[in-house]
């Protein structure tokens, strides 16, 4: 894999995303702390020697942290906004998105006396309390207004991801810490809704591989992987080795019994069924089968990941990877394909993503 994984190309492309992008990414400047963590943490997953070097924009990154009162109260919430457009003075515009981003990337930066001498944790905790629905979901962001959940975000099971892993991050470890600041019999219980009748997780009974991710992390975050019974373990496993698609090595060979499948896709994962295969799914689906299973590589075709990764979405020209293998690469899925193969090659940690060397280090000197 060393050899068709060219580094160097994608060293360049990570790093121009964090220096100067085209007039074009400016509706992404409102998500410029995503950009900043895909690329930080691509590097850091492809040993980039000169990373300590971004150093220097920490305090662009502190920066970002906010802290403010909660209306119609004497206490406070804290979080990370994701751009100096929308950090707006006396109003809260922080979110769990940008909250984990920003987190990671100090963590990813070596800044751990960020995390000794500048985060609150009661209030980031607090912040992350404060976006629990009644129904044990979470919203992303709060209503600038009332500071409850904001009615216009979405409730599923990646924000439940994020929450918790923002708190295991922040400190949390065993199941009272996490209880702490949040429901999590009633979290269990959503995510227990969201199981789908054939394996996965999903909303209205229909399984997708990034929900089925999310909900297996938080579990194994949270230490409740006991919480799945056999047969779903079972189902989610089938489910999930069915989305590999390919007419060799694969659960279900393509031939006929996909009318969207195309050759090129070979070896790939699809989000899913009857879906091309798509180069962030690959993360997705290796990483829910990690937390199920420790055999998972014996289960599914991972050279044949590779080869998909490298050989069809992999830009060798400019470095990065594409969603499919007829789309520019994006700083999204760059991130996810180095991620799979980092996954597969044993140094990065599945639930939150980034390189194992990184989590270690902040683990060890957080105490």
């Amino acid at each position: 894999m060393d050899s068709k994984l060219k580094k160097e190309k994608h060293w360049k492309f990570l790093k121009r995303h964090l220096n100067l992008l085209p007039s074009s990414h400016q509706k992404q400047d409102p998500n410029r702390l995503a950009l900043v963590f895909y690329s930080i943490l691509g590097l850091s997953a492809l040993e980039y020697d000169k990373i300590d070097g971004y150093k220097v924009h920490l305090p662009w990154i502190r920066r970002r942290y906010q802290k403010m009162k909660i209306p119609e109260s004497k206490e406070y919430i804290s979080g990370f906004v994701g751009s100096p457009l929308v950090d707006i003075p006396g109003l809260n515009t922080f979110s769990l998105s940008n909250t984990l981003f920003g987190l990671i990337v100090l963590i990813t930066l070596k800044d751990y006396d960020f995390f000794t001498t500048i985060l609150d944790h009661d209030s980031i905790s607090r912040f992350v309390s404060s976006c629990q629905t009644i129904n044990g979901s979470f919203k992303s962001s709060l209503d600038p207004v009332t500071g409850l959940p904001s009615p216009v975000d979405s409730d599923d099971l990646r924000f439940c991801y994020i929450a918790v892993a923002i708190l295991y991050l922040t400190g949390c470890r065993t199941m009272d810490d996490f209880e702490k600041f949040i429901d999590v019999k009633n979290l269990l219980k959503y995510i227990k809704e969201q199981e789908c009748t054939v394996g996965g997780y999903g909303k209205f009974d229909e399984p997708h591989s990034g929900y089925t991710s999310c909900a297996l992390a938080t579990l194994s975050l949270l230490n409740c992987t006991e919480f799945i019974t056999n047969e779903f373990k079972e189902k989610t496993l089938c489910w999930l080795l069915q989305r590999q698609v390919s007419n060799e090595g694969c659960m279900i060979l393509q031939d006929d019994k996909n009318a969207t499948y195309d050759e090129t896709d070979n070896g790939g994962f699809q989000g899913r069924e009857n879906k091309f295969a798509d180069t962030c799914y690959c993360f997705w689906c290796l990483n829910s089968l990690s937390i199920l299973t420790p055999d998972w590589k014996g289960l599914c075709d991972t050279d044949l990941v590779n080869s998909y990764l490298l050989d069809q979405t992999q830009n060798t020209i400019i470095g990065g990877f594409s969603k499919t293998d007829e789309d520019d690469p994006d700083i999204y899925h760059t991130y996810l394909g180095i991620a799979a193969l980092k996954l597969i090659d044993g140094t990065l940690d599945g639930p939150l993503c980034m390189p194992i060397s990184s989590l270690q280090e902040f683990l060890n000197n957080s105490g």
